[in-house]
């Protein structure tokens, strides 16, 4: 199982975009980062966008912006959620846009994360934007790396002329560099939720992982560890557990044979009621109906 918490993807060092759809089942992902920018177009329905910690609900035609390095995860999904998904190195940009964030108050996609469908004119126009973007990449005709790139220029400088800038991120100071102590515990977070996700992602089938072994790993105390795991994702112990499950649950009802009980023993749960209930929790269906099947 690839549970990914360093999502290393691999994007050509000459043109560093990849741009993809998922519409069928109900996009989600288990809480992640990377150093690629990340911006996601809600389709159709809505889910839980998780950033730095912090969760809001996504609806139909807003866009999410996810900057280099930060936490995030999508969750809770609506049935029918469709989105399509753009990430880029900022390398793309060469040297142009360095020189205009050392004169900004913050990084350019440090603006506000979750763009709203309802905030007019220039939201149509980002909008406008990202379905080019897509068609464009998808399409593939002659010079569309250029046309991708010069695409992204002009989405980057109507958030930088257009769009209010967010407040500086913890860690950060007003130029949006990091602080002297700020980057250093940054890395120190990322490197122990590094361990724990990686220590769920190998025992999430055990059904006595537990919230004490967990901290045990993290060599905290349980309840420091309890703190510091909702402050850094914005999730329980037992949140993020489940959802883990279920993320697994769900690819083995759609690539395998396995019958539900089966699976829901595979992935840790020792009671077919609660695998049941957390499935429709977050994905909206049973799982036999996820399948395809009909309940009983």
């Amino acid at each position: 199982m690839h549970l990914p918490f360093y999502e290393k993807e691999k994007l050509d060092p000459a043109f560093p975009f990849l741009a993809w759809e998922r519409l069928k089942p109900s996009f989600w992902f288990p809480l992640h980062w990377h150093a690629q920018v990340e911006l996601v177009h809600i389709l159709s329905g809505g889910l839980d966008v998780i950033i730095s910690g912090k969760s809001r609900r996504g609806r139909r035609g807003d866009i999410v912006m996810v900057d280099t390095g930060l936490i995030h995860g999508f969750s809770n999904p609506d049935p029918e959620t469709g989105v399509r998904i753009f990430q880029f190195g900022l390398e793309i940009f060469s040297r142009a846009l360095s020189e205009v964030q050392a004169g900004a108050a913050a990084p350019v996609f440090s603006h506000l994360p979750l763009l709203r469908c309802g905030d007019g004119v220039v939201h149509s126009r980002l909008e406008r934007l990202l379905d080019e973007l897509f068609s464009e990449y998808q399409r593939r005709d002659s010079g569309y790396r250029l046309s991708v790139i010069a695409k992204l220029y002009e989405f980057t400088v109507t958030l930088l002329r257009d769009m209010p800038a967010r407040q500086p991120s913890p860690g950060k100071d007003e130029s949006g560099g990091e602080k002297a102590d700020g980057g250093v515990r940054l890395k120190h977070n990322l490197d122990r939720l590094d361990r724990v996700f990686a220590f769920i992602a190998g025992n999430f089938d055990n059904p006595k992982l537990s919230l004490e072994m967990t901290a045990e790993k993290a060599c905290l105390n349980k309840s420091y560890f309890s703190r510091f795991l909702k402050e850094q994702t914005g999730q329980t112990f037992y949140e993020y557990l489940s959802r883990v499950r279920i993320r697994q649950a769900e690819q083995y009802l759609m690539e395998s044979d396995m019958s539900v009980t089966e699976i829901a023993y595979c992935c840790g749960f020792n009671s077919i009621a609660t695998f049941n209930r957390l499935f429709k929790t977050y994905m909206g269906l049973s799982p036999t109906a996820y399948r395809g099947g009909k309940d009983p």
